[in-house]
């Protein structure tokens, strides 16, 4: 006998296959259909389209497998007709083939006496106790059913639902889902006992009911592990803080039952969108609290001071980490809110002050503070792009200039000079200098902080350009750092370029260890070329040409590295070799 065809190695037809093939022979053959069902006769249906066939004959409706033969299928129609199929040999047939009659006969003679449920060679079941013959012939019930009828009721109960247990296991593993249509999925299911074990006329009904609730318990144990998954973040909410990466939660997160989870694939992306959906909305609220601490800071520290210290505690502020989580951007827009508040209730305060007090405001005790804090607001307000001139960050003397007045000497804007505040201001022009030196200076250090900020968000790419061609770049409105020239931010750009150069450096080492380019005797002349010749191609290599002589120093010290392990890995050679 032939080898038995294995369960999944080799599928069964597909079932759309099958169904043309079962109504096709149907309407053509001669032959009996089954003992329960009125067989088809030769040539009734020959002259129908195949719909009608169907119609009349069937679709199939279920497989099954005969083991121990040369691939042979039972097949059966919706109308209870049985058709055979041989795989193997194309071979169909309503007639029962001898080979298969044998077989079965057999499987149903060496079939335990405590099953529920037997088959006939046509693939009819009959009760317990009744022997193949006895059903096909109509017989009558052995001894052993009547004396066991009163428990065989309960242990066909038990043994039925141990089998639709093993049924529901089946689909469960098959990962089957209240989508899944049984005729598409049967093939998955065809070889295997515990759905063969299943009554051929329940197969389909259960595997409709089981599916659905399979997906009714998914369901509810989801829904279960979201609010585990949920109790055990509120839990350790005070633990996760920034930048709050998903990977440090999980660091936290993991080892924890409601973490855990069932282990599903399914499991593992509902917990992940749902740990990200936490960290957002924790990293929102967060940024909130802390934009509320950081306005309430500058209200507290810049509130008594003069508008020129007002830029060092902005950058003092700034520095501490507790504000890391807002961006420089959201961090400046603050302080100019703040500021600019702050100016304007300074401002109310001094028309109030002038209107009750008139000229003589100028000579109460603290008035030259006053009037100090009002000029240096005034050019905060009405100078946004101040004009630098270096001779201003000497330390020379305003009095040794050639000037009459402040106003002279330096390029103040029409509007401020036309500003009735300003004509209040009682302040001589050394005050006058030394304020707007002072108003300079922190004009230049707030640009070299802006410079710095984005300097940090420049690809490496960009360190053989010059501040120049960075200024261009980044500041395309010419808005930013206008009027500031770019000697002010050489410093910052030097200590950046710096930076980025050993950065840049490490990668290239990294890429000459893993290169097969370079070998112990590259440093051979015609060798040194071709190898920098290729080595130019390599983007680690180009970005090092601000640096042209430490580049090749790092080529000739990997070279001579690789010449000391070959030198090794000769003498050990050798010394194995004697």
């Amino acid at each position: 006998m032939e080898e038995v065809v294995t369960p999944m190695g080799e599928a069964a037809p597909p079932m759309e296959e099958a169904a043309a093939t079962a109504v096709e022979e149907a309407a053509a053959s001669m032959e009996e259909a089954s003992l329960d069902a009125e067989p088809p006769h030769p040539g009734r249906y020959d002259h129908l389209s195949r719909e009608a066939q169907e119609y009349y004959v069937g679709v199939p409706y279920s497989w099954e497998y005969v083991e121990g033969s040369r691939g042979w299928f039972i097949i059966e129609t919706s109308k209870g007709y049985k058709f055979y199929f041989n795989k193997k040999t194309s071979e169909k047939t309503w007639k029962c083939p001898k080979e298969v009659e044998i077989l079965v006969n057999k499987k149903q003679t060496d079939q335990p006496v405590g099953n529920s449920v037997g088959r006939s060679p046509t693939g009819g079941y009959y009760p317990l106790g009744v022997t193949a013959t006895d059903a096909d012939a109509g017989g009558t019930t052995s001894s052993g059913l009547a004396n066991g009828a009163r428990g065989q009721s309960s242990q066909e109960e038990k043994n039925l639902e141990k089998i639709l247990k093993d049924y529901k296991n089946l689909l469960i593993e098959k990962n089957m889902d209240q989508f899944c249509k049984y005729e598409n999925v049967l093939a998955h299911l065809l070889y295997d006992e515990r759905y063969l074990r299943v009554p051929k006329e329940m197969r389909k009904e259960c595997f409709t009911k089981l599916v659905k609730e399979i997906d009714h318990d998914r369901r509810r144990e989801l829904k279960m592990l979201v609010e585990n998954f949920q109790s055990l973040l509120c839990k350790v909410e005070g633990k996760i803080g920034y930048p709050f990466e998903e990977a440090d939660a999980i660091s936290i997160l993991r080892g924890e039952k409601a973490f855990e989870g069932s282990g599903t694939k399914n499991w593992s992306a509902t917990r992940s969108k749902l740990l990200r959906e936490f960290l957002q909305k924790k990293k929102k609220n967060t940024e909130k609290e802390t934009e509320e601490k950081l306005e309430q800071a500058f209200l507290n520290s810049l509130r008594g001071e003069s508008p020129g210290e007002w830029f060092k505690i902005k950058n003092n502020l700034l520095r501490s980490g507790k504000y890391d989580i807002l961006s420089f951007e959201k961090k400046t827009h603050i302080f100019q809110s703040v500021s600019q508040k702050l100016l304007a209730k300074r401002r109310g305060e001094s028309r109030h002050a002038d209107s009750l007090s008139g000229v003589r405001s100028a000579h109460r005790p603290g008035a030259t503070t006053d009037e100090r804090n009002l000029f240096v607001s005034l050019l905060h307000e009405k100078i946004k792009h101040p004009v630098i001139d270096e001779t201003i960050l000497k330390h020379d003397p305003f009095a040794a200039k050639t000037y009459h007045s402040f106003e002279e000497a330096l390029q103040i804007p029409p509007d401020l000079l036309t500003d009735e505040r300003y004509k209040k201001v009682r302040l001589t022009d050394v005050d006058k200098f030394d304020l707007y030196k002072e108003f300079i200076k922190d004009y230049i250090n707030m640009k070299r902080d802006t410079f710095e900020k984005i300097l940090h968000e420049l690809p490496i790419n960009h360190m053989n350009d010059s501040v120049d061609d960075v200024l261009r770049l980044v500041d395309k409105s010419g808005k930013i750092f206008k009027s500031l020239p770019a000697v002010h931010l050489e410093k910052v750009f030097s200590k950046w370029k710096s930076y980025k150069i050993k950065e840049a450096k490490k990668m290239f080492a990294d890429f000459l260890k893993k290169s097969n380019w370079v070998k112990h005797d590259s440093d051979e002349r015609a060798n040194y070329e071709a190898l920098l010749k290729r080595l130019s191609q390599d983007v680690s290599y180009q970005r090092l040409k601000c640096v042209p002589e430490d580049r090749e120093e790092m080529v000739k010290t990997r070279i001579g590295e690789l010449k000391e392990e070959h030198k090794k890995n000769k003498n050990l050679a050798e010394r194995l070799n004697r």
